[in-house]
């Protein structure tokens, strides 16, 4: 009798979940757990950073508003390159980092798949231009990178104590580059 009570436990479908996302904009839904996480995922702002991939439709609707903007859209769109707006408006300077970060995500992409079933270990390969990463040094590819370019010194004045002394080195390096 138990044992055909689990085996009719086993064969059901796994239970939909009543999920609310949102800080802002909070918005609920019934979905699968599978769902729930790839979405609490997406919602956390350092794991996942939202880029747009351009579309030529795009290109010519930005002509109309910002013809600079656009010019910058269409040198992420022939790289085919995804990018966040604030990389966008420094994409000409940034371009050859860009380009190498977009070759080693695809090498690395190609080792993970490469695994077999059950092997979760992350497979040796250079991330090294990829930005953000964890415990990086400079500031390219963070929120903080167009906000020191255009007003040099802004991170600093807003850090007291020993952060403000680090934050000061880090802008002036990155304002040599």
């Amino acid at each position: 009798m138990a044992l055909r009570i689990g085996q009719r436990r086993l064969a059901e479908k796994v239970p939909d979940v009543f999920v609310q996302f949102g800080l802002e904009q909070q918005f609920r839904f019934i979905s699968h757990p599978g769902v729930m996480a790839v979405s609490k995922l997406l919602e956390m702002r350092h794991i996942a950073r939202m880029r747009a991939n351009f579309t030529q439709e795009n290109i010519l609707g930005m002509k109309a508003f910002d013809p600079e903007l656009a010019r910058k859209a269409q040198i992420a769109f022939d790289h085919k390159l995804p990018i966040n707006f604030q990389q966008l408006e420094i994409i000409e300077d940034s371009l050859p980092r860009l380009l190498e970060e977009k070759k080693q995500l695809e090498s690395a992409r190609a080792a993970v798949a490469k695994l077999p079933v059950g092997t979760y270990d992350f497979p040796k390969v250079d991330i090294s231009a990829a930005r953000p990463v964890p415990g990086q040094k400079d500031l390219q590819g963070t929120q903080m990178e167009l906000a020191e370019l255009m007003d040099p010194g802004c991170q600093a004045r807003l850090l007291t104590g020993p952060a403000k002394e680090i934050a000061s080195k880090i802008a002036s390096k990155q304002l040599a580059k």
